[in-house]
């Protein structure tokens, strides 16, 4: 992720949310909600230690910093591969799970790996849920690091949201409910080489972009202090946004909101192909693109709590109607 204004966040807390049953009135349409009691004041020990088990995984040296192109990301890849086969996902890459493709550095053509996954409910709309999951591999031209070369090994930047998604993947999938939509969850690739793995699959997607409801992109969720914000972008792309995030009673942490739709994360080729995308992160902090980016330097328990945020966002927009993307006047 390559960002110029960051909030920094780390640490555990405690948190309550509750999601009361209303309707909602946007774009002149009565939406209902789902209605939700959600406690989430103590932590989900199994969902840490899914998170850790994922995050300590995919942030190890073995991993040589993911980098696309590098046996590192293929052992990445296989990695979601198998994770997702364990959830229960059906693959919806080109070949299996995987959507392969190529560009171009110089003169040298590299093949990198998008991997996809997805529940259908037999519905006529599809929830996408992305993260990506390369990283710089041992540094190159995107490290802030000035010392000799080292595995960067990327645990915040982005295992942490490429955990989320699996987590997330796992509980759309057990949690009993049969919701409206079907889902789709992409792990992209190329991300720090330009949005390459997100821009190719917008081009070249494994479902009809029509039937993409709205997309929900993890970029950073590991690095959460006390006090400090979730930022969520992107409310510019559906009026739906702000008045749903803030119906979600939230005491763990305070939100920064933010109309900004198309920032540098994979959220934004789906935004500018007219589809309503939010981008959840917790800021940037002096580890950011360097080597010593590593897993115990994650705050598991406040991630916890994130993906209990979203989740409760989820099942609280699904509705059978389809969300309505916003172009706002620049």
């Amino acid at each position: 992720m390559d960002l110029k204004k960051y909030t920094i966040t780390t640490s555990s807390w405690k948190y309550n949310f509750m999601i009361i049953k209303k309707s909602l009135v946007l774009s002149f349409m009565l939406i209902p909600f789902t209605i939700l009691s959600q406690d989430c004041s103590e932590i989900n020990k199994k969902r840490v230690t899914r998170l850790q088990g994922d995050i300590i995984t995919l942030a190890g040296d073995e991993m040589e910093g993911r980098e696309p192109g590098t046996n590192g990301e293929i052992k990445a890849r296989d990695y979601l591969i198998s994770r997702m086969r364990e959830i229960g996902l059906n693959p919806k890459g080109t070949d299996g799970f995987i959507q392969a493709f190529t560009y171009f550095e110089g003169e040298a053509a590299i093949q990198a790996h998008n991997v996809v996954g997805f529940i259908d409910n037999g519905a006529k709309k599809t929830v996408v849920i992305t993260a990506h999951y390369d990283h710089l591999g041992y540094g190159g031209s995107g490290s802030k690091y000035k010392g000799p070369s080292q595995i960067h090994n990327g645990a915040d930047d982005n295992a942490s949201g490429t955990a989320a998604l699996l987590e997330l993947a796992h509980l759309i999938k057990n949690n009993k409910i049969k919701e409206h939509n079907n889902f789709l969850f992409i792990a992209f690739s190329a991300e720090e080489k330009g949005l390459l793995g997100s821009k190719y699959y917008v081009m070249n997607p494994s479902l009809n972009l029509n039937e993409i409801n709205y997309v929900l992109n993890m970029d950073m969720l590991g690095r959460m202090e006390p006090g400090m914000p979730l930022t969520i972008e992107g409310l510019g792309s559906s009026l739906i946004w702000e008045p749903s995030l803030k119906e979600i009673k939230c005491d763990a942490f305070p939100l920064t909101l933010k109309k900004r739709e198309n920032g540098p994360s994979d959220h934004a080729p789906f935004y500018e192909a007219g589809i309503p995308s939010l981008h959840f992160w917790t800021g940037k902090h002096d580890d950011y693109h360097k080597p010593s980016d590593d897993a115990e330097k994650i705050n598991f328990e406040a991630e916890s709590q994130i993906i209990s945020f979203i989740e409760a966002l989820i099942l609280l927009i699904d509705s059978k109607e389809k969300i309505n993307f916003h172009l706002r006047e620049k």
